[in-house]
């Protein structure tokens, strides 16, 4: 986690993308980290296109946006070929599989978000279970403040199967 990052998670509207940016902003700021969030959102609140894009540093941020990101998630084949092809070969892709057509790139990995969601037994917990799969595959921030900063963002009420969720995404 003494990297810097920068990192796109996009999708469309209702995925709970912007939500995930600002829970992995305040992780990583738990974690002692300078952070810049930006995110852009189309005309229609659900189905329209939509992002976050996370920068994390040790240091000054000179920079809001992902000028080379190191991470993508793309939930929908729109937000995979907006940045498939514009991103270095080190820069990891987790991807839809179920709602993606990849290019069988050497760092990409495929997720089944919909079955997932399907075994959690709800539709809505995606952002929690996106935020594990990402920590599965990069020590971005500690698991602690993840689970942290989901308390502090999720209301009561839905926070067990949120956490859950998170959890699953890290097992998998």
């Amino acid at each position: 986690m003494s990297k810097n990052w920068q990192i796109i998670l996009a999708g469309e509207g209702g995925q709970g993308l912007i939500l995930a940016g600002r829970i992995l902003s305040e992780a990583a700021i738990i974690d002692g980290n300078s952070v810049s969030l930006t995110s852009s959102y189309g005309i229609a609140a659900r189905g329209g296109y939509s992002e976050a894009q996370v920068v994390i540093s040790e240091g000054e941020i000179y920079y809001p946006k992902c000028a080379s990101p190191d991470l993508l998630l793309a939930l929908t084949q729109q937000a995979y070929d907006r940045y498939a092809d514009k991103v270095t070969d080190d820069c990891l892709i987790i991807y839809d599989k179920k709602d993606v057509s990849n290019n069988n790139g050497k760092n990409e990995v495929g997720f089944d978000f919909k079955a997932a969601l399907l075994t959690l037994g709800n539709l809505k917990v995606i952002n929690s279970l996106f935020l594990g799969v990402i920590l599965k595959h990069r020590d971005i921030v500690s698991t602690e403040s993840m689970s942290e900063s989901l308390k502090k963002n999720i209301p009561p009420k839905i926070q067990e199967i949120n956490l859950k969720a998170f959890q699953y995404g890290l097992e998998q």
